[in-house]
């Protein structure tokens, strides 16, 4: 989900209408297909617990349901506590983005708009036909959906990115479960995520820059 939905207005640009650049439920279910469209990433899942080896010399131990069923509990308890804790990390990047484009928001939504509609009262005059005022108003709007578009691309390119580096970590999670290195797997994940988070977030202020500059903004 792009952080912002471009309108395309006839003949009207409209505000920009900021939106979370992630669902904050991590899908990496080693069942999951997966696409090859953008990562979606949802809630991790706990490798079962490795059956224990008996050597040849050996006679099988009997099974234990009440720790079991402590084990499983316990296991249970890890990845909701995991879980919540990436939750609310990838809530970060939302909240940053919504923080460092709050200016290039307000300079669309008000600057742009103000000068578009000024614009788009003087196309109203009597001797111009119908055609020629219509022609005029687009115009007038170019500027505004040019910004949209700008910021349309690039936050689709930067959410790109982050789904790029979050899809690694997904990567590296199914390998570690594979391997059956369970007790690690899931902290190894959750690193992961919060590596590719704050690389990203430190991104933003010089993304949010390039924007301003492409807009022409003081």
């Amino acid at each position: 989900m792009d952080l912002f939905r471009l309108q395309n207005p006839s003949p009207f640009p409209r505000p920009l209408n900021p939106s979370p650049i992630f669902s904050t439920s991590l899908a990496l279910s080693p069942s999951s297909p997966r696409k090859k469209t953008r990562a979606r990433l949802a809630s991790p899942r706990l490798a079962s617990p490795p059956a224990a080896t008996v050597s040849a010399a050996s006679c099988p131990q009997p099974r234990n349901p009440r720790r079991e069923s402590s084990m499983d509990q316990a296991g249970s308890m890890e990845e909701r506590v995991i879980t919540e804790r990436i939750r609310r990390k990838l809530e970060e990047v939302n909240a940053a983005a919504q923080k460092h484009l709050a200016g290039v928001q307000d300079h669309v939504n008000f600057t742009m708009q103000q000068a578009y509609f000024k614009c788009a009262y003087e196309c109203f005059d009597r001797r111009r036909s119908q055609e020629g005022i219509n022609n005029c108003v687009e115009n007038c709007s170019v500027p505004v959906l040019t910004a949209n578009n700008v910021v349309e691309t690039e936050m689709a390119k930067f959410q790109e990115r982050l789904n790029r580096s979050l899809m690694v970590c997904q990567d590296k999670f199914e390998a570690a479960k594979l391997q059956k290195m369970k007790t690690h797997a899931t902290e190894e994940l959750e690193a992961c995520v919060n590596r590719s988070i704050d690389d990203s977030i430190r991104v933003l202020p010089h993304l949010v820059d390039q924007i301003k500059s492409t807009l022409s903004m003081n």
